[in-house]
């Protein structure tokens, strides 16, 4: 028998097999046929390893993307399933994402930059009645450097509060108890006495910090404390309640010159020859401040300050009587450090038409303001605008000014807030004040 007889004998018996086990119900396990060793080695020569390798790992490698529909269907499908018209109307409905910025208490760990401050509605205190600082107005300062520090000083009753309120944006008619600095009250006037003790601070919504303090040189301050115990102040006894008085005075003015932009002096008369004194004398006394604890750099820093004649009258606003109030404040302080010459004053800006350096001599930072409650009259010269329109101006003039470095690094009003803390430690310690003290009656 020839080999091809044999074969077609064994396909045969074969077939004839696999029919006898069907019919018998046997079902036999199917056979998976691979190709043979030799084929799939002839394959990736011909291919080659690297192209294999490449083309499955490109295989294995692609991401299936699944999409759940808008329609409220529950299935999810691929992109290539999904209707070309529901596709086209998701893409015209789609709305960009809208993101809410969530932000704690200044108090918490994780405090949003981009949410906005929390909103003073009263001035807190800075330094209280013991001459302590406090830290209660930190949770409403921010770590953001544009920012302007605004400081105020004067006499007894001439009006340092309530300037400093309608600076901060309250309205002169609004009631004078819902003004951000509490004046002075009606009690407060019959009997003589001050209404803010220390410092009060406060930060309005365009970043600027105002500070009001308790009056200089007052008799008010001095009778309270005659009324104390203890006559030590700042754990030196002085030689006499007014020298511990003036002495009091001197260190929250020479803590002003050191850590504020802007600071403005308030009078209600011209002039005053002992504020002028007191001035010059805080400016002397004031301590140079080092950078850091370990550093042994030097800070000399002088701030802006505006003279503000308060509760000015119409003959003051004469071209000669200015010409005459920026001569006497000039020579005064002719060989002061302090910037008195900053564009700041009622002589420059253009703020009425008569005052100008030409009638008026080398401007400075003086600004007179009249009465709150002056009425005009019909045909009644006044020679100003009035005082809401002047105070307008007087406002965008004090935040417009140039604002020279505190220190030589740029502060945050998180880091002013400790860099004042540590100047108002300072000032105490300081024993400048202490040998003044020694040559005062």
């Amino acid at each position: 028998m020839s080999e091809f007889d044999k074969v077609k004998d064994m396909r045969q018996k074969k077939y004839f097999s696999m029919n006898k086990d069907r019919k018998d119900g046997n079902r036999r396990l199917p056979i998976i046929l691979a190709k043979p060793e030799r084929d799939t080695d002839r394959d990736k020569e011909r291919l080659g390893d690297k192209n294999m390798a490449k083309s499955s790992e490109r295989l294995q490698s692609q991401p299936t993307i699944i999409l759940r529909t808008r329609e409220g269907e529950n299935r999810a499908v691929s992109p290539s399933q999904r209707p070309a018209t529901v596709l086209r109307k998701e893409s015209e409905t789609q709305q960009p994402p809208l993101y809410h910025l969530a932000a704690k208490h200044a108090g918490g760990d994780n405090v949003n930059p981009l949410a906005l401050p929390t909103e003073m509605k009263s001035s807190v205190k800075l330094v209280d009645e013991a001459f302590q600082f406090c830290d209660g107005a930190l949770e409403f300062l921010l770590d953001q450097n544009d920012f302007m520090v605004v400081g105020c000083l004067g006499l007894q009753g001439v009006g340092k509060s309530t300037f400093m309120s309608l600076l901060a944006g309250n309205h002169p008619d609004e009631p004078s108890k819902n003004f951000y600095f509490r004046p002075q009250s009606l009690e407060h006037h019959e009997l003589g006495g001050h209404c803010t003790t220390g410092v009060d601070l406060l930060v309005t919504s365009n970043r600027v910090i105002l500070l009001d303090t308790q009056p200089m040189l007052s008799a008010s301050v001095m009778d309270r404390l005659v009324q104390q115990e203890n006559k030590k102040f700042g754990g030196t006894e002085f030689a006499s309640t007014e020298n511990a008085m003036e002495i009091q005075s001197l260190q929250l003015a020479a803590f002003l010159l050191s850590v504020c932009h802007v600071v403005i002096m308030v009078q209600d008369w011209f002039f005053d020859p002992n504020f002028l004194r007191f001035l010059q004398s805080a400016e002397m006394l004031k301590p140079s401040t080092p950078t850091t604890s370990q550093d042994e750099e030097i800070i000399e820093y002088f701030p802006n300050v505006l003279f503000l004649q308060n509760h000015a009258t119409t003959t003051d606003f004469s071209p000669s009587q200015v010409k005459l109030m920026q001569s006497v404040y000039n020579r005064t302080f002719l060989r002061s450090r302090l910037q008195i010459q900053s564009g700041m004053g009622i002589a420059t800006g253009n703020i009425i038409n008569s005052l100008t350096p030409a009638t008026c001599g080398e401007a400075m930072n003086l600004f007179l303001l009249p009465e709150i409650g002056e009425i005009e009259e019909d045909g009644h010269y006044r020679g100003h605008p009035g005082f809401t329109e002047l105070l307008s101006k007087l406002r965008n003039q004090i935040h417009g000014v140039a604002r020279h470095p505190i220190t030589h690094t740029i502060l945050s009003e998180k880091n002013w807030f400790h860099y004042a803390s540590k100047v108002w430690d300072g000032v105490k310690k300081s024993s400048f004040f202490l040998e003044y003290s020694r040559l005062l009656p």
